[in-house]
């Protein structure tokens, strides 16, 4: 299922799967990322989600604050959750690849899930739901949002309003 809760993020969820999958909208303000991020953590925290497929490729680049806020409150948040697989499709730009991946040089003790980089959404998902009877069906329900996302809503403005 489709959830429109949080607007920066494009957030799907199937309870049978145990998946969140979220990618942060294009035009989306860096103002937005903490508060987002924890909304998506609260979600996770009050469903049973095993599974995380982030994409950050629309992300802003991230600032100091943001980068400290992920190794500080974001990895100890995400320890509440029963989320035990992370798949991160990293973004074209250096910086925020950079940032994304620090943590495997510099591992926070409070990571709980296994954290995994991929190049592209198709390889995450599948990685996560290699063996889901239900993954055409769930992928196919993301690009249909896509879909009406690019053709009703483009920005992350249209999401706000």
């Amino acid at each position: 299922m489709m959830l429109r809760d949080i607007p920066a993020i494009l957030m799907q969820y199937d309870a049978a799967a145990a998946l969140v999958r979220a990618a942060w909208r294009r035009g989306c303000p860096l103002a937005d990322f903490v508060p987002s991020l924890t909304r998506l953590v609260a979600f996770s925290c009050q469903h049973p989600v095993r599974y995380w497929l982030m994409n950050i490729d629309q992300l802003p680049p991230m600032g100091p604050v943001e980068q400290a806020w992920i190794m500080e409150s974001w990895f100890p948040a995400m320890a509440a959750t029963s989320v035990q697989h992370l798949a991160l499709v990293l973004p074209n730009d250096l910086h925020n690849h950079m940032v994304a991946t620090a943590p495997i040089f510099n591992p926070p003790t409070a990571m709980t899930f296994e954290l995994h980089f991929f190049p592209d959404d198709a390889t995450a998902f599948d990685w996560l739901l290699e063996h889901d009877p239900r993954r055409r069906e769930l992928w196919q329900e993301w690009e249909d949002e896509l879909a009406r996302l690019h053709r009703d809503a483009p920005d992350c403005a249209d999401a706000y309003s």
